[in-house]
């Protein structure tokens, strides 16, 4: 491919583009401190520092589907945040979420680790409209232990908190001034400097532009999702052939089930099952 021809390429992606669009946000989302400024804001925290951010993560499993996560953050403090961004009239987003969290959770705890010690995690879910349609920018999902008398208890601790965060919302000023910047091609604001400089590199009014810079971060990003697509295939191809060994050594009665299982990580039936 040309240099006339990549630019081509890397331009149409942007011509008809906003921030929040898959390709474009997958930009922002490589630099580290647009992701912090981006989660300052829609968490509400001045504090909060990312110490590691990937894009298009994917988790694999050898026994279910994978998921791919738009961005996921380490913080300093140890939480986990994941941004989810629908731009479509997707449903079941609650199950979703919980299949998200699920396997963030098994993917972060490791071996040995003890489930008191397992890090938070945070789901953020950014659509365009809102989907609950109660007119607010954000939406909390808390969960309650509840008596079979119908009185809350307690809240449920289990590390976890899950936001929908919406564009089309009334009720939070500073976010919605945020968002602002991310679903349209022209407005810049100093208040959000790393959000604007990323967009100014990209977006120009009546046209599009890319600096020499820019150019290199986008074709990174296209070329890491192409490397984790092929990552996924190793994946699935080394869990697969660990399957079929423990299979093997199983059927060869060199190990139990239980053992085949714990080494899994599975249940014995769900072992007997691959068997």
């Amino acid at each position: 491919m040309t240099e006339q021809e990549r630019y081509e390429k890397l331009n149409k992606i942007l011509e008809d583009g906003y921030p929040l669009k898959n390709d474009i946000f997958m930009i922002f989302a490589k630099n580290k401190d647009f992701c912090q400024e981006f989660l300052r804001v829609i968490l509400q925290d001045d504090e909060l520092e990312v110490i590691e951010n990937d894009i298009q993560k994917v988790i694999p499993s050898a026994f279910n589907k994978n998921v791919v996560l738009d961005m996921i953050c380490r913080l300093k403090d140890k939480r986990i945040a994941n941004v989810e961004i629908q731009l479509n009239n997707e449903k079941h987003h609650a199950k979703r979420l919980m299949t998200y969290a699920s396997k963030i959770r098994v993917y972060d705890l490791k071996k040995g680790d003890d489930y008191e010690n397992t890090n938070d995690i945070i789901i953020i879910y950014l659509t365009l409209d809102d989907i609950l349609k109660k007119g607010s920018t954000v939406y909390e999902v808390k969960m309650d232990i509840v008596s079979d008398q119908g009185e809350r208890i307690d809240k449920w601790d289990a590390g976890l908190k899950i936001i929908y965060v919406n564009t089309k919302g009334l009720t939070n000023k500073t976010i919605n001034e945020y968002l602002t910047l991310l679903t349209d091609r022209t407005t810049i604001n100093s208040r959000y400097k790393m959000t604007s400089k990323i967009k100014e590199d990209l977006f120009k009014r009546g046209g599009v532009i890319m600096s020499k810079e820019m150019m290199e971060v986008l074709d990174d990003v296209r070329e890491e999702g192409m490397q984790q697509g092929i990552q996924q295939g190793m994946q699935q191809g080394i869990q697969q052939g660990i399957i079929n060994i423990l299979i093997r050594q199983f059927n060869e009665k060199k190990i139990s089930a239980k053992e085949g299982a714990e080494y899994l990580g599975v249940s014995i039936d769900d072992f007997l099952k691959l068997v």
